[in-house]
Order: structure tokens, then sequence, then C-alpha cells
């Protein structure tokens, strides 16, 4: 008779530690792979938040009398591990006019003595891509009409819907752009759309009236480079948003950025935004640390549950043990009957782990993880002085995890429970299999 049909046989007249053992190692393996489950859910979460959430940073060349120029700008592009996205922004005031140089007329609100530069003046802000502008994101700005400005268009304008009404301006019309300190220095724009703020300003009593909402004019970093530095043909902007590959390497990056020879970095503030990528890393890497400490707890566990169990499994059947020995049947082919038994049940219970796995996993997954959408960024001058603020909570729709059964986890759960299995078994037997024959026959009462 085969050592498998034994195995079969007696696994069969043993329903009840069978039905054990089975019970054992589908719980075991069900467990197993629910943590490997998780584990790999949130190497996928990882990586997925690194594309969510791009890392950037900011430099700030306001104190630079020539600000971020083309020539600086290129060189900080070549730099390795930056993706290409950059945004690029500068904030002035500027006097409005029509197309016929004559004053428009801008809201005053409740002011009662207008400063004589800025009677007719307002705050110029200027971003390569109005779209992804904070007063647009945030501060509830809504393009109504016309087009964004975008890098590929220069000399143009965005205006307020009540500053085009209260002046007669409507898309395509043209007008003047002044700068407020040199009268002399004007430039002709034309106007691209129309915008509106869906959120009412707040402390609109104390807010000087070229911050009003009603009086802010977007233009292009073209347009406001030479208003702020009288270039032309080249264009210098205040500020530069750089966009990494890799969040972890923003560091790295930035380093690097001030190497570049030729720039006064003492004069610059570079601020690195986290995006929100730290806070999630470091949930995942709590939630992967807890993932680990599971697997080997639960491996633990398993292993000395299963000697114990096989061990005293085996001790009762040291009268059939002994009588293998003296019909002649080795104690190697023994062993393989026995390690025969524990391997036909652990192959049923691994078989049905993966659907008690799967269906436990997909209650359990959409709670896993809770995102700390937190948007914190540190502000680093070059004088060592550094500050971490916290902004307010942002939903990036990162708040869930798929869970699930994958193949290769199914996998290193079979070669897991197998070895097992086989450690266990060998471990458990090894007391009666380094006896001898006579020896064993003289236990068998």
């Amino acid at each position: 008779m085969s050592l498998w049909k034994r195995a079969c046989l007696y696994s069969m007249r043993k329903r009840g530690k069978t039905i054990t053992l089975f019970m054992f190692l589908l719980i075991m393996a069900t467990l197993m792979l629910i943590c490997l489950s998780i584990r790999s859910a949130a190497e996928i979460a990882n990586a997925n938040i690194k594309k969510a959430l791009l890392g950037y940073f900011t430099v700030n060349a306001k104190q630079l009398d020539s600000g971020i120029t083309e020539d600086m700008l290129g060189q900080i592009l070549a730099i390795d591990g930056l993706s290409g996205k950059y945004t690029l922004r500068s904030y002035s005031y500027a006097n409005y006019f029509d197309a016929e140089r004559n004053p428009l007329e801008i809201n005053t609100g409740s002011v009662t003595q207008i400063p004589e530069k800025y009677a007719n003046a307002g705050k110029l802000v200027a971003n390569s891509n109005t779209e992804s502008d904070s007063y647009f994101i945030d501060a509830g700005f809504e393009l109504t009409e016309g087009i964004a400005i975008t890098s590929e268009q220069k000399n143009v304008v965005l205006l307020h819907e009540k500053f085009a009404e209260r002046n007669g301006l409507s898309v395509g019309d043209r007008m003047f752009l002044g700068d407020v300190s040199d009268k002399s220095r004007a430039i002709s724009v034309q106007v691209a759309g129309l915008f509106t703020n869906t959120k009412e300003q707040e402390a609109m009593e104390i807010t000087p009236m070229y911050d009003l909402y009603d009086n802010i004019v977007f233009t292009d970093p073209a347009t406001a480079s030479y208003l702020l530095y009288g270039t032309e043909g080249e264009t210098s902007v205040q500020y530069g948003d750089f966009y990494v590959n890799d969040p972890d390497n923003l560091e790295q990056v930035m380093a690097q950025v001030q190497e570049i020879k030729g720039v006064e970095w003492d004069e610059c503030i570079l601020t690195r935004y986290a995006k929100d990528y730290q806070n999630a890393k470091t949930s995942l890497a709590g939630l992967q640390n807890i993932v680990f400490i599971a697997i080997a707890i639960v491996s633990i566990i398993s292993f000395l549950v299963l000697v114990l169990f096989l061990t005293l499994r085996l001790r009762g059947r040291i009268h059939e043990t002994g009588i293998y020995l003296a019909m002649g049947v080795s104690k190697c082919t023994v062993l393989m009957q026995y390690l025969a038994e524990v391997f036909l049940v652990a192959a049923v219970a691994l078989l049905m782990s993966y659907g008690t796995s799967a269906a436990i996993s997909n209650q359990i997954g959409s709670t896993l993880l809770s995102q700390v959408t937190t948007d914190t960024y540190e502000t680093t001058d070059l004088t060592g002085v550094t500050e971490t603020i916290k902004e307010t909570l942002i939903d990036l729709g990162l708040s869930e995890i798929k869970v699930s059964v994958s193949g290769k986890d199914y996998l290193a759960i079979w070669l897991f429970g197998m070895a097992l299995c086989l450690g266990s078994t060998a471990l458990a037997a090894y007391p009666i299999m380094k006896m001898k024959p006579k020896n064993t026959l003289s236990q068998m009462s």
C-alpha cells in the first residue's frame, strides 16, 4: 500500500483530528493572506500617492534685481529629477487705462483717502497658468467668459466682471497697464477673459482698495516682466514653482538648484511643499509596520501551535510507528507518510483560504487607511531659519484602499504553508524518528 493511500485512509479515519488541523491551517492561511494583501495594497497606494501628490518647491527671487531670468530657468529645468512641469508667477500693482490712455475706474470700497499713485490702480497677478493660481483654486475665482492665460500667451489680461462692466470692457477689447512707480512704462494688452469670485472677500472693510477682488487683474509673465523689470523680448519672474518626479527626491533636487552658479542664493527663499505626501507616506509606513509585525506574530504562533498539535498527535502513534518499523518500513517512509497526511489537509485549506481571505479583505479594505490630508510644508531661507506651516484639510480622494488577493501573495502563502507544515512535522516527529526500532516497540504499551 502506498504512503499516499495510507495517508488518505488515516485522515478519513481520524476525522476529528483532521478537521481540527484543517480549521487551524485555514485560519492561519486566511490571516496571512489578508496581511500580505494589505501590505501589497499599501505599496500600490504609496505609488499612486506619488503620482497624485506631486512634490514641488518654489524659488522666491523677489529680492533679486532681475528675478528668475530665462537663463536661470533653463538651468533649473536641466536638473535631473524634475518632471518638466512648472509655473511662473509675479505679483505687483499697476495703473489701469483704456485704449486712449484714459484712467479706468476701480472699486474704492470704503476708502475715503486714495493714495495718489493708486487712484486707478489694482493688484496685478501674473501666472503662466491662471487655472492653477491660488485665487482660482482657493479663493473661489471662476472664469465666466473667454479663455485662461497659459505660457503661450503674451500681452493678455483677465478682468473681473464688475471691473469690466464698470468700464465698459469686454473680451477682445484692448487696454493699457502702467507701472505705478514709472508713469512712462506702460504696455498695451488685450482682454482674454472675464472672471468672478464665488466666495465673498473677507475683511473687506480693512482691505486696501487695490487688493479688492474686483480690482485684481491677471496677466501673463511676459507683460508683468516688462512692468517690473523693464525687459523686452525676455521674461523674468519673481516666483517659480517646480515639480519633481519623486517627492522623496525633493531635498536632493533643491540642493542641486542652490549649486547653480551666478545666482545670489542668499537673497532667495526656497520653499518645500510636501502636498500631503509626507503625511500620507507616514500613514502608509505605519500601516506596513503593523502588517509586518502581524505577519511575524501569526507566523511564530502558527509554527508553535502546529508543532504542539502534531507532537501530541504523533505521540499517540508510537504504537503505529513501531509496527511500521518492525515490518521493515524505513523511518524516511514513515516520516513521508506523516508529511503526506499534513500536506493533504494543508492543500485543501490553502485552496479554500483564497475565497475566505478575499471575502474578508473586501469587507475591511475601505477602513484600513485614513488619509491625513493636511497640507504641510516648510519654508527655509538660506539663513537656516525653518518654519513649518499647516494649512486647510483637503480631500484628495485617497482615503480608501481596495484590498484584494494577488497571485503573487497567494503563491507566497502556498510556499509558506508547505514550508511550515514540513518544518513543524519534522520537528514533531524528530523525537520518535531518532528512537531505535527496539526502543519504539518497548514503548508500545
